[in-house]
């Protein structure tokens, strides 16, 4: 057995010659998006960095205990005041979503010929409580 192994090992190890090996390279070659098509990509990459960090948060909540998610919300707020990791997932969901929803505003603002499939404008006021709801949980902690 350990001869047949060897001789494996030998044949699939032996330099084999430029000529046996076939060209397997290929060559793509990307189309240029169109602006509307552009706008749409930084559309979903900011919508998916605002679901993973809300997934993140309701994870980490829904984690506290094994009681319902509802009683965990409610022992998470609580605790704000006295658990920096409460502190540091929140203000990372806050931070993330006034980022978002103003990059949004911003893209549905000066993009008004791209329709966006599926969701809706942020609108300013929308912008304005999520900084204000950001900036007030920075001052408290």
């Amino acid at each position: 057995m350990k001869k047949l192994l060897l001789a494996l090992f030998f044949v699939f190890c032996s330099p084999v010659s430029v000529e046996q090996i076939a060209d397997t390279s290929t060559t793509t070659t990307e189309k240029e998006l169109t602006l509307c098509q552009k706008v749409e990509k930084e559309y979903i990459s900011l919508s998916n960095k605002l679901f993973v960090t809300s997934f993140e948060l309701n994870d980490y909540i829904n984690n506290l205990s094994d009681a319902l998610v509802e009683d965990d919300r409610t022992v998470f707020f609580n605790d704000m005041s006295i658990n920096i990791d409460h502190q540091n997932i929140y203000k990372k969901y806050l931070e993330v979503r006034a980022y978002v929803y103003q990059e949004i505003n911003t893209i549905y603002k000066t993009n008004k010929d791209c329709p966006i499939a599926g969701d809706q404008e942020i609108a300013d006021e929308k912008v304005l409580e999520a900084k204000k709801e950001l900036a007030e949980f920075l001052n408290n902690y």
